[in-house]
């Protein structure tokens, strides 16, 4: 069951403390200045700390769902944390919010998903400004511009640059990412070839990207670790495209052997194969 829109317990007592800090010291409590104000900014750090931990969990479990409103009320939540110290984060963690809300609105609907992906792209902005190096903040603002020139055609001209510019910092940045190869394979695999789309070259980062994904350690649990699964996804979904069906379905079966609640997989890719296979 998704969390709820309230915020977890840990949260709520973290801030009660650090209120109870500043409160000590405003009444002129024997507490001293610069104590109170290293207890103060320690209670705030773990406060942001355990509210992005709760928002990183919503975005993986809405993912799963296809929750549009839960995938709101994490974007809600990651922008609350935008003012701490983990600002940078933050702004990735609306961001994916974003990216994800996109991906499930009805193509239809392109004056919501440019609002949502325009949103993503100013946070995306942020994070790599806070953070040059935010190798995942790139990797992600390469695939916002690439689905706005996928909503605007005619904005290629401006956008593939800033998206050709965005990926290579990216790589720059963490060239064994595995986030960074989904996203620069799903690139490849929906440019048509006319503009140097390539499938089977698409199909050979997803590949790239499992093979990481499965070395991957992040030290930091607060830190972007989707993608293992996502991956599997992704080359079963360029195997579906090529008619080579046994290899999509054992690709399909290995990303929920990793994610179980993958909906994405169960509800829509496999129903896809067999009815190709009938």
């Amino acid at each position: 069951m998704l969390p709820t829109a309230s915020l977890s317990r840990k949260t709520t007592l973290l801030l009660t403390a650090s209120l109870l800090v500043f409160s000590l010291v405003a009444c002129g409590s024997s507490v001293s200045t610069a104590p109170a104000s290293s207890a103060s900014s320690a209670l705030e750090s773990a406060a942001t700390d355990s509210l992005l931990r709760q928002v990183k969990t919503q975005i993986r479990e809405a993912t799963d769902k296809g929750s549009l409103g839960s995938l709101k009320q994490a974007r809600t939540w990651a922008k609350q944390a935008t003012g701490g110290d983990r600002a940078a984060l933050a702004h990735y963690y609306a961001a994916l919010a974003d990216y994800r809300m996109s991906n499930r609105l009805p193509e239809s609907d392109e004056d919501r998903r440019e609002r949502v992906i325009e949103d993503a792209i100013g946070h995306l902005k942020r994070a790599t400004e806070i953070n040059g190096t935010m190798a995942d903040a790139w990797a992600l603002l390469s695939g916002c511009y690439g689905q706005m020139m996928g909503m605007n055609p005619m904005q290629g001209m401006s956008l593939g640059p800033k998206a050709n510019e965005a990926m290579k910092r990216a790589k720059e940045h963490g060239p064994n990412n595995p986030r960074v190869w989904i996203i620069d394979g799903t690139s490849d695999f929906y440019t048509p070839g006319m503009f140097g789309g390539d499938k089977e070259k698409a199909l050979t980062k997803f590949k790239k990207a499992a093979r990481l994904a499965e070395q991957a350690s992040p030290n930091d649990p607060l830190m972007p670790s989707w993608g293992h699964a996502e991956a599997h996804a992704w080359v079963g979904v360029a195997h579906m495209e090529a008619e080579r069906y046994d290899p999509a379905r054992t690709a399909f079966e290995t990303a929920l052997d990793l994610n179980p609640d993958y909906g994405w997989v169960e509800k829509v890719l496999l129903p896809k194969l067999e009815e190709k296979q009938s």
